[in-house]
């Protein structure tokens, strides 16, 4: 199987845990335990994605702002981590939309060559549907109080 298609097939099984955390949150009466494991895993899905940027960005020679970006990559997880202990979940669902946000234009700046642009697509899609899991699980907890 070729570079490609594996990380395509790996990329997508990795939405399936934003989905079925999504999903079960709404069978399981709004528990907010769900959102935490959600959130959780996002951590662990941001701080992968950042892994990857701090080698791309180590390893190339021809980016501006190398010490910008390794920052951030690096930033970017731990903060997110710390968000987790001093904040409602409105407040890191949000964050979280943000930072994935932010993430994909890191990946826009360090992978644009004409070789990386299957990746840029395949990240363009996958970030788009986690952020599309958070903006539902953030409406489905505010929808939840009103009730």
């Amino acid at each position: 199987m070729d570079k490609k298609k594996l990380a395509t097939i790996l990329g997508y099984l990795g939405l399936i845990p934003f989905f079925s955390l999504t999903l079960i949150f709404f069978i399981s009466n709004f528990n907010n335990y769900v959102i935490d494991v959600y959130l959780f895993y996002g951590n662990i899905i941001l701080a992968f994605i950042c892994g990857s940027q701090w080698s791309k960005i180590l390893n190339s020679n021809i980016l501006d702002n190398r010490s910008l970006l390794l920052t951030l990559s690096v930033c970017i997880p731990v903060f997110s981590f710390i968000l987790d202990f001093f904040s409602n979940q409105d407040i890191k669902i949000a964050i979280h939309i943000i930072l994935f946000f932010v993430i994909n234009l890191i990946d826009k700046k360090i992978f644009y060559e004409p070789n990386n642009l299957w990746y840029l697509s395949l990240r363009k899609r996958l970030t788009f549907l986690v952020i599309l899991t958070l903006v539902i699980n953030l409406f489905a907890i505010n929808s939840y109080r009103f009730l």
